[in-house]
């Protein structure tokens, strides 16, 4: 991988641009706008020797004048794009028609700038294009070393537990209970949770139901007020290390498989290491390192048993079941207290949990639920970051139906074969997604997202098993709508239709999913672009 050119600390840019121009005054001009930025500035005369140094020294940008002898821009640009797709181009001309545009952008081009120049409007755009491909080069090799990482990580996972178990055993023993400042340890954890409500407020909401119930308990128990505050403070935080968990394991809405399990089940040890270092009562870092434990000998990290798990890892780990039990989860729905009595019951009859701390549990929640306490984070920040990580469960999957951009790339391509006559977009949007998704959970609203491509899918394959003349139907999905192309005439237009709003009222009756079917017609030399964006916006429903 070639060296990165970018701005380094102090402020000096190295990044390598390449100006191709067969007129010697417009590369000078250009040369001279970037004398402030330090760029380092090479020049080519003719588009052969632009072609010649890209390969040779692979610049970050190139700007690349269309109007040249031998081979114009639009060559060198396609060229270029095939052998280097991560160098970004700009194209230059005195041609400052639409259709100059489109042909450069249909090269590869990333932007285009008119002659006479406006300085501001070339610095501008070299500076955007520089920072986007910084940021993917920076990705490229980040992402690397996060494959490296993962490899060694697999690797080291079983030496790692052995040396930590060794670690954990000898900080218990030194850790010294009045090393506690309270005042500094409580804003500390303080910044801790708003720093998890940040990364995730499910874990952050799941930590403070976990931190309330374990000290209602530690109070039936009659326990210390050093032992409360730890119950608290080490509820509140006893999955902090999750924000080290990548979001494909932490919030993945199914079951976990092995390399996942392996991962989530790093965040005790990990999460005790940062406070065992610190000063920290060893009370709150027993909680975070042994609330996965069991008495059996089946839990993780350590796999410890009997009394070898400290009184308080032993009440947090039974609060700490149960809210995930009573909680909606995105793969699974909520149960009632009475069956998550049973479920820890059953765990403590086979010598898992604390029996004692069971009914303690049971004690507590006779009269009271953990789950109608709100914790509400006022920085709207938060919650807006939520809400985003909320809809990532609705992006579109690996799947057998093409993402909509792929219409624009068949459009270009030529591919769409668009009679004379025109063609027709169809929408189906599903309108009460967020309803179902509230009352069965986001494996059922996936499923039925995917029922319902598959239906539409059989749909189309059927009418173009059955229409009289030969005509094209494309199903695509943008999110959890899905968008169909026509090139039908009208006749058999009509026939597709139908079927199509015969399907929708199947899964209505299926699974009460309401979707309407939007439809528009459009000219054969109408955008395709800006035909896909319309009709998006389009509320008419059809007949």
């Amino acid at each position: 991988m070639p060296e990165l050119n970018y701005p380094t600390a102090d402020g000096v840019s190295s990044a390598c641009i390449l100006i191709a121009d067969d007129d010697y005054i417009n590369r000078e001009l250009l040369a001279n706008l970037f004398l402030d930025k330090k760029y380092h500035i090479i020049q080519a005369v003719d588009g052969p020797e632009a072609v010649q140094l890209t390969r040779k020294q692979q610049p970050d940008l190139v700007l690349l004048d269309i109007m040249m002898p031998g081979m114009d821009g639009y060559e060198v640009c396609a060229l270029l794009r095939r052998e280097f797709s991560d160098i970004p181009i700009i194209l230059q001309s005195s041609l400052s028609s639409n259709e100059a545009e489109i042909k450069g952008l249909a090269a590869g081009a990333a932007g285009f700038i008119s002659k006479p120049f406006d300085s501001r409007l070339i610095l501008a755009l070299v500076s955007a294009q520089l920072e986007i491909k910084r940021d993917r080069d920076l990705l490229r090799r980040q992402s690397g070393e996060l494959a490296w990482a993962n490899r060694k990580l697999k690797h080291e996972l079983q030496e790692r537990r052995h040396v930590e178990e060794e670690l954990w055993a000898a900080k218990r023993e030194t850790a010294v209970a009045n090393q506690v400042k309270d005042g500094m340890i409580k804003d500390l954890f303080a910044a801790m949770c708003e720093l998890l409500s940040n990364r995730d407020f499910y874990t952050f909401e799941h930590g403070m139901r976990v931190s309330s119930l374990s000290r209602h308990m530690g109070e039936v128990l009659g326990l210390d007020r050093r032992q409360l505050d730890a119950l608290e403070l080490g509820g509140m935080i006893h999955d902090i290390s999750k924000v080290a968990i990548p979001d494909d394991v932490l919030l993945k809405p199914g079951i976990f498989d092995n390399q996942d399990r392996e991962i989530m089940r790093l965040h005790p040890a990990m999460g005790a290491k940062i406070f065992s270092r610190r000063q920290c009562d060893p009370l709150i870092t027993d909680i975070i390192h042994q609330h996965h434990e069991r008495l059996d000998g089946s839990g993780y990290p350590q796999g410890l048993r009997g009394d070898n798990v400290s009184l308080l890892p032993r009440i947090v780990m039974v609060a700490d079941t149960y809210e995930a039990i009573v909680a909606r989860r995105p793969y699974k729905k909520p149960q009632k207290r009475q069956e998550a009595l049973r479920l820890l019951r059953c765990e403590a009859s086979c010598g898992r949990l604390d029996s004692k701390m069971v009914e303690v549990l049971a004690q507590v929640t006779e009269n009271w639920n953990p789950l109608a306490a709100s914790h509400f984070v006022s920085d709207k920040n938060t919650r807006a970051l939520e809400s985003f990580r909320r809809k990532t469960y609705f992006k579109e999957p690996l799947s057998d139906f093409y993402n909509y951009r792929y219409l624009f790339f068949l459009n270009s391509s030529g591919l769409l074969d668009i009679p004379d006559q025109g063609y027709t977009l169809c929408k189906i949007s599903c309108c009460n997604l967020d309803e179902i998704n509230e009352d069965e959970g986001y494996l059922k609203t996936d499923q039925i997202l995917d029922d319902t491509g598959s239906k539409l899918h059989d749909v189309l394959e059927d009418a173009a098993d059955c229409a009289e003349i030969s005509c094209i139907n494309i199903l695509f999905r943008k999110g959890v709508t899905y968008l169909i192309y026509s090139n039908c005439p009208s006749s058999e237009l009509k026939i597709l239709l139908a079927r199509l709003e015969q399907v929708l009222l199947e899964l209505n009756r299926e699974w009460r999913l309401r979707a309407s079917l939007r439809q528009r017609h459009f000219a054969a030399d109408y955008s395709m672009e800006r035909a896909l964006y319309e009709l998006l916006a389009d509320s008419k429903r059809i007949d």
